[in-house]
């Protein structure tokens, strides 16, 4: 039997993993996507839950709506992701990074597997910035593998019981601040947005995988400098659309093939801030500037036909917005929080939260749950007028964005995987 060089082994190895692990099985519905969180914010990238039950507060001492709590034995900002049973977490450095998986119901560590080292790992490692770290961007899953990206360029698909089913390396990142941007999945495809450099350097290019074998499906290139936003996918007009976030402009693909649709030039600064869909319109924030809310029905460049109202007090810096199509809630690194009607732009009340924040803001049910940076967490009602509903500590301090699931709420800290809820409910999956 010929043998076969490692760079020909990888994908064969996939090929065998993918009929090992079941990969051809039909993708899990629509509905099974709303009630796990597959990405980061969760279903739709807008940080919105389903979930009618989760706790307003918690009782460390007393242990009073804590589920448990376990180590994270690997270091990162990225946020959880839960589907069914499982847990998701990336973490490490430049020596070993990869993703854990953790058991919903017990806290329990199930698996910790390493990204495989491929051909074209550059042997200097990659030079990470400590705002990120090698794993500040987020997993996904499309409910039958795990997807995982690193700062170093490196991205590898999991099977749900740890097996690496692929991996490859992309080309260094040039990127001040580190790799932010998290994975998405749309159908059996990973999508990648890969900016970096300046746009004059044309290095950003946007990638879909086949999630089985990680082949490229397509790649588009991309009018772009580096950014840190993670993109959503929306329906309109009749087709699904990759929404992406980049100096100066928002730029809408086809999921199906990656062909441009429209594009608006509306933004400015360093682009973090993730954009979110509610009620019809589509919110992005050019950070301390200005809130934009466009259209996302038009086609070629909209930016004097698409573009609807816009609002520039409270702007954030870091964190997304969150919205349920009546609000539009907005909370800034310092603590502000503001609220606005999405309809018209019109500010309905401002309130000075008094701590640092990091983590988005996420709504479920009629509630806005947010976490500062020392581990506050704050429950308010999402009205027009403030009003606060709990108040707690988690006990160490908060980078990432919460999860929701099976009416728990998932929340990584410093050191921590901590999980909010009731401890005698075991998922079915």
């Amino acid at each position: 039997m010929k043998m076969l060089r490692a760079n020909q082994l990888v994908p064969w190895l996939a090929l065998l993993a993918g009929v090992a692990h079941g990969v051809a099985a039909a993708l899990p519905s629509p509905e099974e996507f709303q009630t796990n969180w597959p990405r980061f914010r969760g279903p739709g990238g807008g940080g919105v839950s389903t979930q009618t039950a989760v706790p307003l507060t918690c009782d460390l001492k007393t242990g009073a709506n804590l589920a448990w709590t376990v180590p994270v034995p690997a270091a990162g900002f990225s946020s959880p992701v839960v589907w069914g049973s499982r847990v998701f977490l990336s973490g490490g450095d430049a020596a070993r990074h990869g993703v854990m998986c953790f058991d919903t119901h017990s806290g329990k560590l199930v698996w910790h597997r390493a990204v495989p080292k491929t051909v074209a790992d550059p042997d200097e490692p990659a030079e990470v910035p400590d705002q990120c770290g090698m794993a500040a961007a987020t997993v996904a899953t499309d409910g039958l593998r795990v997807y995982a990206m690193f700062a170093n360029g490196d991205v590898a698909a999991f099977s749900f019981t740890g097996e690496v089913i692929w991996s490859k390396h992309l080309p260094v990142l040039k990127n001040p601040y580190g790799h932010a941007t998290s994975l998405l999945t749309w159908q059996d495809r990973v999508i990648v947005q890969l900016d970096q450099g300046e746009l004059e350097d044309k290095l950003s290019k946007l990638y879909a995988f086949d999630g089985t074998t990680g082949a490229i499906v397509w790649q588009q290139p991309r009018p772009a400098g580096a950014s840190w936003a993670t993109p959503i996918t929306l329906e309109a007009a009749g087709q699904p659309q990759i929404i992406t976030l980049a100096v100066p402009w928002v730029v809408a693909y086809a999921a199906k093939d990656g062909g441009e649709l429209w594009r608006a030039n509306c933004l400015d600064g360093e682009v973090t801030p993730s954009p979110v869909f509610a009620g019809g319109t589509l919110f992005v924030v050019s950070p301390t500037r200005k809130l934009q809310a466009i259209r996302p029905d038009g086609r070629g460049d909209v930016t004097k036909t698409h573009l609807g109202w816009v609002a520039e007090d409270g702007i954030p810096d870091v964190t997304s917005p969150v919205s349920d199509g009546g609000l539009v809630f907005l909370l800034d690194s310092s603590g502000g929080l503001t609220c606005y009607d999405a309809k018209n732009g019109k500010k309905q009340w401002t309130q000075d939260l008094e701590e640092e924040c990091n983590a988005s803001p996420s709504l479920v049910g009629n509630r806005v749950y947010l976490i500062t940076k020392k581990g506050t967490l704050l429950v308010l009602e999402a009205a027009r007028q403030f009003k606060e509903l709990g108040r707690s500590s988690l006990g160490e301090p908060i980078f990432a964005s919460p999860a929701f699931a099976q009416n728990k709420m998932f929340v990584r800290g410093l050191k921590h995987l901590i999980c909010l809820g009731a401890k005698n409910e075991r998922p079915t999956n």
